[in-house]
C-alpha cells in the first residue's frame, strides 16, 4: 500500500509515484490530500488506472476536492463513509478577467471533469451532486451514495489492503480546495508542461503511456503528419518496449517559448540515453524538440516535431 500525501500542484510531476510504485511493489493507493489542481488529479487518476492499481480511502486520512477525482482512477475502489469529499469547481479570476469570463472557463473545465468521470465508469450524477456545494462547503459522501454513484465498486471485505496497520488520527476538518493560479503566465505553464512530459518519458511504461494519453490532443500534427492519439500511443509503446530503460534531461538554457492567443510553441534541446538489457545495447545523444501546446483549462499537445543531433 502506498500513501499519496499533499496538495496536487499544477503540472504535478508523476515520476515520483511511478518510481515509488515500482520500487515498493504497491498495488493499492491511499490518499491524504485536501485536493489541489484538477488537471493534475485527473492525470494521476488516469495513470493509476493504466497501471492497474486499486484505491482505498479511510476516514483517518482525508481525500477531498480534486483528490476525489484521483481516487476514481482505481480499478477497484473502496472507501469508508465520509472519507471522500466533493464540491463544484472554482476558479479565481485573474486581474482583468471578468466574472463572466471566469464562469465560462469553469464551464469548460467542468465539461472536461465530467468526461473523465464517465471515462472512469462513474455515474455522471456525481458532478450534479458536487455542483450543489461551494468551495467552502465540502460534501462528504455516505456509503450508499458512493455505491449508487459507482464512486466505490467493491465491498470493504474485498479490500486488498490491511487498514488496521494505518495509524489513527482525528477526522480532518473539511479543507477548501486550493484555488488554481489564474495569474500564472502561459509561457511558464507551457514550459513546465513540456519539461515534465519529456523528462518523465523515462517512467515505468504504464505511467509514461498514461501521461502521454492525457497530454496529447485527439489529433496531432505528429512529425509532419496528422496522426490520431491511438497511433501516437502505439508509437510510444513500441519505443518503450524496444528501450525499457530511458533517461532524459532538458537543457534549461536551450528552452525557447512563444505564446500567441491560446497557443504556445516550446522548443529546445535535451540529452537522452536509452538501454535494452536483453540485447546488451545502449544509445545516447542530444535531440531537438518542438511542441505546440493548446492553452486552456487542460493543456494539450497539438503538434510535435524534433530531430536527433547526434
Amino acid at each position: 500500500m502506498l500513501v499519496v500525501s499533499g496538495e496536487f500542484g499544477a503540472n504535478e510531476p508523476v515520476n515520483a509515484l511511478g518510481n515509488a510504485v515500482a520500487s515498493s511493489g504497491a498495488r493499492v493507493i491511499v490518499f491524504n490530500s485536501p485536493g489541489g489542481n484538477v488537471g493534475s488529479a485527473i492525470r494521476l487518476g488516469r495513470m493509476i488506472r493504466a497501471a492497474g492499481l486499486d484505491t482505498l480511502q479511510v476516514r483517518q486520512l482525508q481525500c477531498a476536492s480534486a483528490c476525489s477525482l484521483a481516487f476514481l482512477g482505481g480499478v477497484h475502489r473502496i472507501a469508508e463513509p465520509g472519507s471522500i469529499g466533493i464540491h463544484r469547481p472554482f476558479l479565481k479570476p485573474a486581474d482583468g478577467m471578468s466574472n463572466e469570463e471566469a464562469d465560462a472557463r469553469v464551464q469548460l473545465g467542468t465539461a472536461a471533469v465530467l468526461a473523465y468521470v464517465v471515462e472512469m465508469g462513474v455515474d455522471p450524477k456525481l458532478m450534479e451532486l458536487a455542483s450543489s456545494y461551494g468551495k467552502h462547503d465540502i460534501r462528504y459522501l455516505s456509503a450508499s451514495e458512493m455505491a449508487d454513484l459507482r464512486v466505490t465498486n467493491a465491498e470493504t471485505s474485498q479490500s486488498p489492503a490491511d487498514t488496521s496497520q494505518m495509524s489513527a488520527r482525528p477526522n480532518p476538518a473539511p479543507v477548501p480546495s486550493p484555488v488554481p493560479d489564474a495569474t500564472q503566465q502561459p509561457e511558464s505553464v507551457a514550459v513546465a508542461f513540456v519539461k515534465d512530459l519529456i523528462e518523465h518519458h523515462g517512467d515505468n511504461d504504464d505511467f509514461a503511456l498514461a501521461q502521454a494519453q492525457a497530454s496529447y490532443a485527439p489529433t496531432v500534427d505528429y512529425y509532419g503528419k496528422l496522426t490520431n492519439l491511438s497511433s501516437i500511443i502505439q508509437d510510444k509503446r513500441n519505443y518503450y518496449q524496444r528501450w525499457p530503460e530511458r533517461g532524459y534531461s532538458v537543457r534549461n538554457d536551450s528552452i525557447m517559448v512563444n505564446c500567441v492567443d491560446d497557443r504556445c510553441i516550446v522548443s529546445g534541446v535535451y540529452d537522452w540515453v536509452v538501454r535494452s538489457p536483453s540485447i546488451h545495447k545502449q544509445e545516447k545523444g542530444v535531440a531537438n524538440f518542438s511542441y505546440t501546446i493548446s492553452i486552456g483549462p487542460y493543456l494539450k499537445i497539438i503538434a510535435e516535431t524534433g530531430s536527433v543531433q547526434r
